[in-house]
Protein backbone atom coordinates (compact mmCIF):
# COMPACT_ATOMS: atom_id res chain seq x y z
CA UNK A 1 0.00 0.00 0.00
CA UNK A 2 1.37 3.39 -0.98
CA UNK A 3 1.60 5.92 1.80
CA UNK A 4 0.82 9.62 1.66
CA UNK A 5 1.86 12.01 4.41
CA UNK A 6 -0.75 14.52 5.53
CA UNK A 7 1.92 17.24 5.60
CA UNK A 8 4.92 17.91 3.39
CA UNK A 9 8.38 18.94 4.59
CA UNK A 10 7.73 22.45 3.25
CA UNK A 11 4.38 22.71 5.03
CA UNK A 12 5.99 21.56 8.27
CA UNK A 13 8.84 24.05 8.01
CA UNK A 14 6.57 26.96 6.97
CA UNK A 15 3.95 26.38 9.69
CA UNK A 16 5.93 25.29 12.72
CA UNK A 17 8.12 26.96 15.33
CA UNK A 18 11.18 25.23 13.83
CA UNK A 19 14.14 27.48 13.11
CA UNK A 20 15.28 28.06 9.54
CA UNK A 21 18.53 26.14 10.06
CA UNK A 22 16.95 22.99 11.54
CA UNK A 23 17.74 19.90 9.49
CA UNK A 24 14.25 18.89 8.37
CA UNK A 25 15.46 15.36 7.61
CA UNK A 26 15.81 14.84 11.38
CA UNK A 27 12.31 16.17 12.06
CA UNK A 28 10.17 14.91 9.19
CA UNK A 29 10.30 11.17 10.06
CA UNK A 30 8.42 12.08 13.25
CA UNK A 31 5.49 13.25 11.08
CA UNK A 32 4.78 9.61 10.21
CA UNK A 33 4.82 8.48 13.83
CA UNK A 34 2.69 11.46 14.90
CA UNK A 35 0.17 10.52 12.21
CA UNK A 36 0.14 6.88 13.31
CA UNK A 37 -0.06 7.57 17.03
CA UNK A 38 -2.16 10.71 17.45
CA UNK A 39 -4.07 11.32 14.23
CA UNK A 40 -5.05 7.69 13.69
CA UNK A 41 -6.26 7.53 17.29
CA UNK A 42 -8.32 10.69 16.83
CA UNK A 43 -9.90 9.62 13.53
CA UNK A 44 -10.07 5.87 14.00
CA UNK A 45 -8.33 3.50 11.61
CA UNK A 46 -11.02 3.31 8.87
CA UNK A 47 -11.30 7.10 8.43
CA UNK A 48 -7.52 7.44 8.71
CA UNK A 49 -7.08 4.87 5.91
CA UNK A 50 -9.79 6.58 3.81
CA UNK A 51 -7.90 9.89 3.94
CA UNK A 52 -4.59 8.25 3.08
CA UNK A 53 -6.21 6.34 0.21
CA UNK A 54 -7.79 9.55 -1.05
CA UNK A 55 -4.44 11.35 -1.07
CA UNK A 56 -2.62 8.36 -2.58
CA UNK A 57 -5.13 7.69 -5.36
CA UNK A 58 -5.33 11.25 -6.59
CA UNK A 59 -5.23 14.36 -4.44
CA UNK A 60 -7.38 16.01 -7.11
CA UNK A 61 -10.22 13.56 -6.33
CA UNK A 62 -10.17 14.37 -2.62
CA UNK A 63 -13.65 15.61 -1.69
CA UNK A 64 -14.20 19.12 -0.30
CA UNK A 65 -15.24 17.57 3.03
CA UNK A 66 -12.01 15.58 3.19
CA UNK A 67 -10.00 18.70 2.29
CA UNK A 68 -11.63 20.65 5.14
CA UNK A 69 -10.91 17.84 7.58
CA UNK A 70 -7.31 17.52 6.35
CA UNK A 71 -6.70 21.26 6.86
CA UNK A 72 -7.57 20.96 10.54
CA UNK A 73 -5.65 17.68 10.89
CA UNK A 74 -2.55 19.26 9.32
CA UNK A 75 -2.56 22.08 11.87
CA UNK A 76 -2.55 19.57 14.72
CA UNK A 77 0.02 17.39 12.99
CA UNK A 78 2.56 20.22 12.72
CA UNK A 79 2.67 20.64 16.50
CA UNK A 80 2.47 16.91 17.19
CA UNK A 81 5.45 16.33 14.89
CA UNK A 82 7.49 18.95 16.75
CA UNK A 83 6.32 17.51 20.07
CA UNK A 84 7.50 14.02 19.11
CA UNK A 85 10.73 15.23 17.52
CA UNK A 86 11.90 17.56 20.29
CA UNK A 87 13.55 14.94 22.54
CA UNK A 88 15.46 13.62 19.53
CA UNK A 89 16.61 17.10 18.57
CA UNK A 90 17.75 17.72 22.13
CA UNK A 91 19.71 14.47 22.35
CA UNK A 92 20.99 12.26 19.55
CA UNK A 93 21.54 8.53 19.41
CA UNK A 94 24.96 7.90 17.91
CA UNK A 95 27.45 5.03 17.75
CA UNK A 96 28.92 6.06 21.10
CA UNK A 97 25.47 6.24 22.74
CA UNK A 98 23.19 9.10 23.69
CA UNK A 99 24.84 12.51 23.20
CA UNK A 100 23.90 16.20 23.43
CA UNK A 101 25.54 18.59 21.01
CA UNK A 102 26.67 22.03 22.12
CA UNK A 103 27.99 24.56 19.64
CA UNK A 104 29.90 27.80 19.86
CA UNK A 105 27.94 30.61 21.53
CA UNK A 106 24.99 28.28 22.07
CA UNK A 107 23.68 27.06 25.37
CA UNK A 108 22.06 23.66 25.53
CA UNK A 109 18.69 23.79 27.33
CA UNK A 110 18.04 21.66 30.37
CA UNK A 111 15.70 18.71 30.44
CA UNK A 112 13.21 20.80 32.47
CA UNK A 113 13.27 23.59 29.88
CA UNK A 114 12.75 21.06 27.11
CA UNK A 115 9.81 19.64 29.07
CA UNK A 116 8.27 23.11 29.26
CA UNK A 117 8.64 23.58 25.50
CA UNK A 118 7.10 20.15 24.84
CA UNK A 119 4.19 21.07 27.08
CA UNK A 120 3.58 24.25 25.08
CA UNK A 121 3.72 22.32 21.79
CA UNK A 122 1.25 19.79 23.18
CA UNK A 123 -1.16 22.56 24.23
CA UNK A 124 -1.21 23.91 20.68
CA UNK A 125 -1.66 20.41 19.26
CA UNK A 126 -4.50 19.72 21.69
CA UNK A 127 -6.26 22.89 20.55
CA UNK A 128 -6.19 21.70 16.95
CA UNK A 129 -7.18 18.16 17.95
CA UNK A 130 -10.25 19.63 19.66
CA UNK A 131 -11.07 21.40 16.40
CA UNK A 132 -10.81 18.06 14.56
CA UNK A 133 -13.09 16.49 17.17
CA UNK A 134 -15.64 19.31 16.87
CA UNK A 135 -15.58 19.19 13.08
CA UNK A 136 -16.15 15.43 13.10
CA UNK A 137 -18.90 15.76 15.68
CA UNK A 138 -20.73 18.37 13.61
CA UNK A 139 -20.14 16.50 10.32
CA UNK A 140 -20.06 12.83 11.33
CA UNK A 141 -22.69 12.05 8.66
CA UNK A 142 -20.13 12.98 5.97
CA UNK A 143 -17.64 10.38 7.20
CA UNK A 144 -19.27 6.97 7.52
CA UNK A 145 -15.95 5.51 8.66
CA UNK A 146 -16.04 7.63 11.83
CA UNK A 147 -17.71 5.27 14.29
CA UNK A 148 -19.21 1.95 13.29
CA UNK A 149 -17.64 -1.48 13.17
CA UNK A 150 -13.93 -2.07 13.71
CA UNK A 151 -11.62 -5.03 13.30
CA UNK A 152 -9.37 -6.23 16.10
CA UNK A 153 -6.34 -4.44 14.63
CA UNK A 154 -8.06 -1.09 14.08
CA UNK A 155 -8.31 1.82 16.46
CA UNK A 156 -11.75 3.04 17.46
CA UNK A 157 -11.88 6.83 17.12
CA UNK A 158 -10.87 8.53 20.32
CA UNK A 159 -12.04 12.13 20.01
CA UNK A 160 -10.20 13.00 23.20
CA UNK A 161 -6.64 11.91 22.49
CA UNK A 162 -5.34 14.01 25.38
CA UNK A 163 -8.08 12.95 27.75
CA UNK A 164 -7.18 12.27 31.35
CA UNK A 165 -10.70 11.72 32.68
CA UNK A 166 -11.65 8.53 34.50
CA UNK A 167 -15.30 8.89 33.46
CA UNK A 168 -16.58 6.62 30.69
CA UNK A 169 -19.99 6.49 29.05
CA UNK A 170 -21.07 3.17 27.59
CA UNK A 171 -22.36 3.07 23.99
CA UNK A 172 -26.01 2.12 23.71
CA UNK A 173 -27.81 1.52 20.44
CA UNK A 174 -30.16 4.30 19.38
CA UNK A 175 -28.72 6.84 21.81
CA UNK A 176 -25.60 7.88 19.89
CA UNK A 177 -26.57 11.56 19.60
CA UNK A 178 -27.13 11.72 23.36
CA UNK A 179 -23.83 9.94 24.03
CA UNK A 180 -21.88 12.18 21.63
CA UNK A 181 -23.21 15.30 23.39
CA UNK A 182 -22.24 13.99 26.82
CA UNK A 183 -18.78 12.95 25.65
CA UNK A 184 -18.25 16.34 24.07
CA UNK A 185 -19.50 18.19 27.16
CA UNK A 186 -17.47 16.11 29.60
CA UNK A 187 -14.47 15.82 27.24
CA UNK A 188 -14.22 12.05 27.72
CA UNK A 189 -13.31 9.24 25.40
CA UNK A 190 -15.48 6.29 24.36
CA UNK A 191 -14.89 2.90 25.95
Amino acid sequence: MAYAFFISEKYLKDNSPLGANVDISEIYPHAKTAEDVYIQEMLGTPLYRRLIASLTASPVDTTPDEITLLKVVRSALVYLTCYDALPFIWAKIRNVGLVKQGGENLEVVSKDEMGYLREELKKKADFYLMRVRDYLYENHALFSEYGGTYQWDELYPNPNVSNSSDIAIDRNEGRDEFIYKYRRFLNIKPI
